[in-house]
């Protein structure tokens, strides 16, 4: 039966805060002195006076009298004195950089104070990945390599001065990551938290979400994931059964970790058959887990496991059937699709040298497998997958079956979708298998 698929006048420094430089960027305030000069004019006023007397003899007087009169002229004159500005001196501080980690951006922004601005910037010692920006000294870039190094930086102003200042160490970690070995289950459960297996990272904050999309599972109906505390949050409110898995994402400074964490639903609906699944993680509520490499096909088949027993009462005679639905992942794409036997199945898939993938799907068996009456079936479970894209090929992901049984006596009850969904008597299993990459 084929699977249905549920198919971002003052120099500044770029990125600095302003600097604080004592620097006399205009000449101090012009003093300066004055004098008055003053000249005077003097002009002569002549006054004559004649008498006449009974005789012919006349007499002439003349008097002069000088009278003062004063013009002034002022003319002012202006000596302007100039001082010379002084720079304060060039002084370069590094501050606390922050710690890295390797894969994580980073950031971290140096200070000059004094001196001409234009400044140079230049530095020794950095880890891989990291470089300083000349012109504004502030250094960036993604560590390759952890470890703890000491910095010293140099600045030149434009006149030449030159300032240098050492670092405190910087230390850069290992990559961030999540160890879940020491989990029983291969999913965070709720009230986990990925916080709690965290290796590496720079120890800034990380940020949870959930994607959603291809290879990320499905998240219950009822249930959230708090971004900071990176905890399930609500009550799961799906009438299924089973257990439902599902992909956190954690961000810090650029880097994501993608962890598993999962669900469980365990009351069956009244009247639903007995469903019983063993594999190597566990039982029919557990998860099962396989894994891949980067450049090789993908199969989940674990040649005998998960196994599944589906029983009611059936009778002599007993007929079943079974419809399943998967979530989009890199299972279900490349070579798997041209074959007779698809890319998904629940009956057993046996190795056939004839084949051309060298495997074939058999029927399922009826229970019991000898004798009589009979009870109900047994199936298995496999997918298949093209090469995984680069976007997976490094990182767990999760293909969730849904699968709907009917078991029956009447030859029709169980012929299809809508039979099957009808007389089923609401027996159903959510089953999550978790893919996680190894190394090649």
């Amino acid at each position: 039966m084929a699977a249905p698929r549920t198919l971002p006048c003052h120099y500044g420094l770029l990125g600095l805060a302003a600097c604080a430089l004592s620097v006399a960027c205009n000449g101090e305030e012009s003093t300066g002195s004055s004098a008055t000069y003053t000249t005077t004019a003097t002009s002569t006023s002549t006054t004559t006076s004649a008498s006449e007397s009974d005789t012919d003899a006349t007499t002439t007087s003349a008097s002069a009298t000088d009278t003062d009169t004063t013009t002034t002229t002022t003319t002012t004159t202006t000596t302007t004195t100039e001082t010379t500005a002084v720079a304060d001196p060039l002084v370069v501080e590094c501050g606390s950089p922050p710690a890295g980690a390797e894969g994580a951006k980073y950031n971290h922004q140096p200070t000059v104070m004094g001196g001409v601005p234009g400044y140079t910037w230049s530095a020794n010692g950095l880890p891989d990945g990291l470089i300083i920006n000349s012109f504004t000294g502030q250094i960036g870039g993604v560590p390759t390599l952890s470890g703890s190094y000491d910095i010293e930086l140099t600045v030149q102003d434009s006149k030449g001065t030159v300032a240098m200042s050492s670092c405190p160490s910087l230390d850069i970690a290992g990559q961030l990551s999540v160890d879940l070995s020491g989990l029983k289950t291969p999913c965070i459960p709720e009230g986990g938290s990925l916080l709690d297996y965290v290796q590496g990272g720079d120890g800034s904050p990380i940020t949870c979400s959930v994607p959603g999309g291809t290879g990320n599972g499905k998240l219950p109906a009822g249930l959230g994931v708090d971004p900071g505390a990176c905890v399930t949050t609500g009550s799961i409110s799906e009438t299924r059964y089973g257990t439902w898995a599902w992909i956190v994402r954690g961000q810090q400074n650029g880097v994501d970790v993608y962890v598993p964490y999962c669900a469980t639903q365990s009351k069956q609906a009244p009247k639903a058959y007995k469903i019983v699944g063993t594999h190597s993680g566990g039982d029919q509520l557990a998860p099962a887990t396989g894994t891949f490499k980067a450049g090789d096909l993908i199969k989940f088949d674990g040649e005998g496991e998960p196994r599944f027993e589906v029983t009611t009462t059936c009778g002599n005679a007993c007929f079943y059937g079974f419809y399943y639905a998967v979530t989009p992942s890199p299972m279900g794409s490349g070579p798997c699709k041209d074959d007779a036997d698809g890319c998904y199945g629940l009956c057993p898939l046996i190795d056939d040298a004839n084949e051309p993938d060298g495997d074939k799907q058999i029927a399922c068996t009826l229970l019991p497998e000898m004798g009589l009456p009979k009870e109900g079936f047994a199936h298995e479970l496999w997918a298949k997958g093209d090469v995984p894209a680069a976007s997976f090929e490094s990182r767990p992901w999760i293909v969730q079956f849904s699968i709907d049984y009917c078991v029956s006596t009447d030859t029709m009850a169980c012929v299809n979708k809508d039979a099957i969904l009808a007389n089923g008597n609401d027996s159903n299993l959510e089953f999550a298998v978790i893919m996680n990459p190894v190394s090649p």
